[in-house]
């Protein structure tokens, strides 16, 4: 609706992340394909056997080319683990899901 705020800025301090970069040949399916594979890692494919829990956000990140002038198909899909796994995050069986330490970051949700 007009006027209406069509997203959310929501800050994050440094904390670890389940990431995975996909490069589909398109970017719908990049990002899918990225959010059932951490999926399966949240639902019990990782080393402690558990569910995560679904955590706010699930982030998408957009790659851009070189010059930052156009979009390329490599998209990262990132899970921000829960507070109580954030000093030993279950490893992931999936080997293209790593876990990554982020500086404060600043994330929009809508």
């Amino acid at each position: 609706q007009l006027g209406d705020l069509l997203y959310e800025k929501r800050q994050y301090g440094k904390a670890k992340w389940a990431c995975i970069k996909m490069k589909e040949k398109q970017y719908e399916q990049s990002i899918c394909l990225g959010f059932m594979k951490l999926m399966r890692y949240i639902c019990e494919q990782n080393s402690s056997g558990l569910y995560l829990g679904i955590t706010v956000p699930i982030v998408t990140i957009v790659h851009t080319n070189e010059a930052h002038s156009a979009m390329t198909q490599a998209v990262t899909v990132a899970y921000y683990l829960p507070e109580v796994l954030q000093d030993e995050p279950p490893h992931p069986f999936d080997s293209d899901i790593i876990i990554e330490e982020w500086p404060a970051t600043i994330v929009y949700s809508r």
